[in-house]
This record gives C-alpha cells, structure tokens and sequence, in this order.
C-alpha cells in the first residue's frame, strides 16, 4: 500500500509539467495605444481618463491560456509620491474582474487582447504624477504554472488647475448692495467665495475704477475709495499687480469678501458703484 500512494503522487506531478511544456506560450508585448495622460478633476464626463493597452502574445495551436492583467499586485488605484490614490477600473470586451485582476483566456485565433484603465470622475486630487506597475501573466487553463510575464511603468498626470465661484450660487456675477455709504462703514454681507485648486494658487482683482466707487455722474472729481478684504487680507484693486496667494491645493475653501468704505466727507450726494472682476490661477510649475 506505501509503494502504491507514492507512484501515484508521482504521476499526478509529472500529469502537471506535461501539460505546461506542451504549451510554450508567451508575451511578445504589452504597450499602450494612443491615448490621453491627463486626468481633469473639474471634468463632467464619467470617465475624465481613459488609458488603453494591447496584449501581443505567441500562443501555439491547441493551446489556451489565461492571462492575468493586475496593477501592483492587485492594487485598485495608481499613487503619486505622496501615497494619494487615482482609482481606475477594468474594462475589455472579453473577460472578468476577479480579486482586482482581470482576466482573460486567449488562443492561437486570438493571441492579442485590448483592455482598458478607466478613471471615474468625481475624483479630488492633487496636481502630480500618479504611476503603478502594470503586469500581464500568461497560465495554462486551470493551472497556476506561470508561462510568462511582462511589466510595464504606467503613469497619469493631473495638472494644476482651479476653479472660483460664489458659494451656494450659480451665477457668476453678484449685485452687492452697498447701502447707505459711511465713512469705515464695513460691508460684510457679500457672498462667500468658494475656491478649489489642485495646486497652490493665487488671486487677484480687477476694478473697473482702480479700486474707487464712481459717482453716478460720472465724474472723477467724486471718487471714493474704498478696501476689498479676501480672507482678512487685502487685495488690490488697481493696478500694482499684487495677488493674494495661498501655498496649499484645496478641494473646497470658503473665502469671506468684506469691503471697507473710505472717508464720504465732503462727497456729493447719490449712487456709486464699480465693477470687480476675481481671478483664480494655479501655480503652473508645482510638481509635488
């Protein structure tokens, strides 16, 4: 009875290497197809980015294998140097998800396979560099004897970019009601501004009367200053060029406006007005 399990365990091993040496497949090639690298976190569409891959392999006839498409082991996302996360997901005509690897069965009639790395909208993330190690692994069907196997680096970048509104607004101009204008009156009712920013940023201002409300007769003679505050801090509004900066990215800041009015004495009497335009820009060189 011992000499008879023995023989038998023999055979089922040497059943196994059979098999695999009859079906030398391998990867001829793992590359991307032309596509865009760039992930949009303001974009509407499902899908922002959208990466797609040939598998080229040599598989010989009567031979079908499974190969296995996985990302860092496994892994549902790219990182970027800080440990971020772009998530992504499979897709392929043929094929199933399993365990966070897709899978596919080819043969000589169809030795090449396209898939794709999907990146779903309503992603926030910050501008950089995300990247993995994209792996194909060919197995003989219903076995975990590996044939062959092919790396490839793979990247996504998400550039520096920013977006300004008013908070719980839709519009993009508001009418602030100054009221009755007394000297230091300070104005705090104007709405919030509501910045997102995948990078450091900076803002600046724009008035249409260098930072003056013109009288509604148009003359100069009447000017009347007055200050815009930004988050407690000053912003200009004529022409020094000078910007309020933040050095941080932001996935939703709320900004309080407050205006200032300067000295009304000896200033005629009626509407005054002027007209600001905000401005939001990243910092086109920040590469964390």
């Amino acid at each position: 009875m011992w000499i008879k399990c023995l023989s038998a365990v023999v055979i089922s091993l040497f059943s196994a290497n059979t098999l695999a040496e009859t079906c030398n497949a391998s990867v001829q090639n793992l590359k991307p197809m032309l596509s865009a690298n760039t992930y949009d976190v303001f974009s509407s569409t499902s899908y922002p980015l959208i990466k797609k891959y040939q598998l080229q392999s040599d598989i010989p006839h009567g031979c079908i294998v499974e190969v296995v498409i996985e990302v860092d082991d496994g892994a549902e996302s790219l990182k970027s140097r800080k440990n971020a996360e772009m998530r992504f997901e499979y897709f392929a005509e043929t094929g199933n998800l399993l365990a966070g690897k897709w899978r596919m069965k080819l043969d000589a009639s169809m030795a090449d396979a396209e898939f794709e790395l999907r990146y779903p909208d309503a992603q926030w993330l910050e501008a950089g560099e995300y990247g993995g190690i994209l792996k194909a692994t060919l197995y003989p069907v219903n076995s975990i004897m590996e044939l062959d196997q092919v790396t490839l680096p793979i990247t996504a970048n998400v550039p520096p970019s920013a977006r300004i509104q008013f908070y719980g607004l839709t519009q993009r101009h508001y009418n602030l009601d100054l009221g009755s204008l007394k000297t230091n009156k300070i104005i705090n009712s104007a709405p919030r501004l509501w910045v997102e920013s995948t990078a450091p940023y900076s803002l600046s201002a724009e008035s249409q009367f260098n930072g003056k409300l013109r009288h509604q007769s148009q003359n100069a003679k009447w000017d009347l200053d007055y200050t815009m505050r930004i988050a407690n801090e000053r912003i200009a509004l004529d022409d020094s060029n000078s910007e309020w900066k933040s050095d941080y990215s932001t996935d939703g800041t709320p900004l309080p406006i407050q205006i200032i009015i300067g000295n009304t004495e000896r200033k005629a009497g009626g509407r005054y007005s002027d007209t600001v335009h905000i401005y939001i820009e990243p910092d086109l060189s920040y590469m964390p």
